[in-house]
């Protein structure tokens, strides 16, 4: 898919700073598993994408960078051509192959079909960035483990109950796996491979 300028939208107002901070707030939510932060240095996303996705994929992403989208996300015209435009980032048709993996959460990849990593270089692993309906340190999941002084609870809503046990489950592979990022509006949190995640109650619903 070409670009298309009609489509293309402003990205950072001052991309070395704002980058800087969006890059740091990635980092706090990735060694603080479930911390909430929003990040707040543009005003408008491409249509699909939560404005906290669009700054990550400025933040994160690019030209050697490979990004695997899900299906409606590859097929937007506004997404694709302000990734290419902004990020420059090569888009890759197979979850196995991406450094990066966007996804919305009504069209995840089984997490088995990314890239987990070797033994000898578990940093080559997929990044999953999700977008989700809503998040909120509500007690339906307790997470312990590196950054986590003791335990706490996170909500992330609107994930198929395959997927969250699949998720789980994951981290018996340490160090292997899949770390996550996931987004709401303008709002980010994080569970790296580390992180263990215990189910408060799992007759909770999910959405």
């Amino acid at each position: 898919m070409a670009v298309s300028s009609h489509e293309l939208i402003a990205g950072f107002a001052d991309p070395v700073q704002a980058s800087q901070q969006v890059f740091r707030a990635a980092l706090k939510v990735m060694s603080e598993p479930g911390t909430l932060i929003d990040v707040d240095y543009v005003e408008e996303a491409p249509k699909g994408l939560d404005l906290s996705t669009w700054q990550l994929t400025l933040s994160l992403l690019d030209p050697d960078t490979r990004v695997w989208l899900s299906p409606t996300l590859a097929a937007s015209d506004a997404v694709v051509s302000n990734l290419r435009f902004h990020c420059q980032c090569p888009l890759v048709e197979s979850a196995t192959e991406a450094d990066f993996a966007i996804a919305l959460n009504t069209e995840l990849p089984q997490l088995a079909e990314l890239n987990w990593g070797s033994a000898e270089y578990p940093d080559r692993s997929t990044t999953l960035v999700v977008q989700v309906p809503a998040l909120s340190a509500e007690p339906f999941w307790s997470l312990s483990g590196p950054g986590i002084e003791h335990t706490c609870s996170l909500r992330i809503a609107g994930l198929p109950d395959a997927f969250r046990a699949e998720l789980i489950k994951s981290r018996q592979r340490f160090p292997l796996g899949i770390d996550t990022f996931w987004c709401c509006g303008n709002q980010l949190t994080a569970l790296p491979r580390t992180t263990a995640i215990e189910p408060l109650n799992t007759e909770q619903e999910a959405c």
